[in-house]
Order: C-alpha cells, then sequence, then structure tokens
C-alpha cells in the first residue's frame, strides 16, 4: 500500500487550486445563489419591519418556506460545486451554464443519495459514537463517485466502502483534519460583523470540499491499480 499525500500538503493543494484566477471566478459564480440567500436572511435580522414580520405566525410560514428553498438550493449548488472541481481537476474548461445544466439532470438521484446517507448517518449516531463513525467513513465518497463515475446510489455506496477497506484509519484521519480545517476557517471568517463572514463561507464552499475530493482521487487511483 503506497504512502497517501500528507492532508496539509491536500489543503495546501487545495489552496492553489482555489485561488487560480479562472477556478477562483468560476467557483464564486457557482456559489453566488447561496451567498446570496445567506446575505438575504441577514436582512431579516438587521432590518427591524423584516425582523417583526417574521416573529408573526404568517412570519413563521415564509420563514418556513424560506429555509425549505434555501436547503434544497444549498444541495443542488454542493452537487454543482462538485462538478466543477471536477472539470476544473480534470484540466477541462467550467462553463457555468453547462455545469447548472448537467447538475440539473442529476439533482434528484443526488437528493436521494444524500438523503440516504443522512438516514444511515443518524442511524448509526443513535446506535452509538463508533458505528456513526463507521458509516460515515464508510460512505464518505460516495456522492463524489456518483458525480464523478455517473453510478447508481447503490453502486456508489458499495464502491465508496471497498475504496476505505484496508485504509480506514487513514481516511478517517483525513475526514478529521479537512473537517478541523473547515471548522476552524469558519470561526475565524465569522468573526467579521454583520454576518458578512458567514456569506463569504459560503461563498468559498467549494475550497472546504476540494480537499476530500483530491484524497478521493488519489485513493480511488490506487483501488484501480490494486
Amino acid at each position: 500500500m503506497k504512502k497517501f499525500t500528507s492532508p496539509f500538503v491536500v489543503i495546501k493543494n487545495s489552496y492553489q487550486i482555489f485561488i487560480k484566477k479562472d477556478n477562483f471566478l468560476s467557483l464564486i459564480k457557482i456559489y453566488s445563489p447561496i451567498g446570496f440567500l445567506s446575505l438575504l436572511s441577514l436582512l431579516f435580522i438587521y432590518i427591524p419591519f423584516l425582523f417583526d414580520f417574521f416573529n408573526t405566525p404568517s412570519g413563521n410560514v415564509a420563514m418556513g418556506i424560506f429555509n425549505f428553498i434555501f436547503i434544497f438550493l444549498a444541495i443542488f449548488i454542493n452537487l454543482a460545486g462538485v462538478t466543477a472541481i471536477i472539470k476544473i481537476v480534470d484540466g477541462e474548461i467550467v462553463k457555468i451554464k453547462e455545469i447548472f445544466k448537467e447538475s440539473a439532470s442529476k439533482f434528484w438521484k443526488f437528493l436521494l443519495l444524500s438523503t440516504i446517507i443522512y438516514l444511515i448517518d443518524i442511524l448509526g449516531l443513535l446506535l452509538l459514537v463508533f458505528p456513526f463513525i463507521l458509516v460515515l467513513t464508510w460512505f464518505i465518497f460516495s456522492k463524489f463517485i456518483m458525480i464523478d463515475q455517473g453510478t447508481g446510489i447503490k453502486k456508489s455506496l458499495v464502491q465508496s466502502k471497498k475504496m476505505v477497506k484496508g485504509k480506514f484509519w487513514k481516511v478517517l484521519l483525513r475526514i478529521v483534519i479537512f473537517g478541523l480545517f473547515s471548522l476552524c476557517f469558519q470561526m475565524v471568517v465569522t468573526l467579521i460583523p454583520y454576518g458578512v463572514g458567514t456569506v463569504i463561507f459560503y461563498l468559498g464552499g467549494a475550497f472546504f470540499i476540494l480537499p476530500l475530493f483530491l484524497f478521493y482521487r488519489e485513493i480511488s487511483q490506487e483501488t484501480i491499480n490494486e
């Protein structure tokens, strides 16, 4: 078994990919809808008459609808972000309209896979911490596999577990390090007042997907060669 790239080097490589001008502009454009909704949510807090409205029964309904749209859009943007990252890593030109069109064609299957993984994680958490860590690690690459290889839900789950086999602790270590990196960055950025930091964090969403995706590509190549 080969030695995998240090997770800290992977983060550095992710940063270098993300800040490249063309990549940066394309990814920010893709994540701009979720950034806009995040900015809109700030207006609900800081504009007095909107704040008062959303504390009424009608406002609660409106906020529920808004949150529902936010969740669905976030899932779609996550799908589009990974689709764009695949093209960037493969050296292809990113065309925003084509990214959104391709993402729309995969959305319902991706939504179903995301829901299944979420339910599996919840079940694992209910059983105890270790089962949660186990299933989280097994299926961590499932979404990448579906988008990258065009596989179905079952095959994506099975293939992810196969990729992790024999490398569990190395995969888990990177999940923890990448997660802590994202959390620390979010904590620092959100110190920017008036919620501006939160908007920035959402706009830079692709940056926090890149490390895990680069590791996925590295580990998938070893799986092919085995």
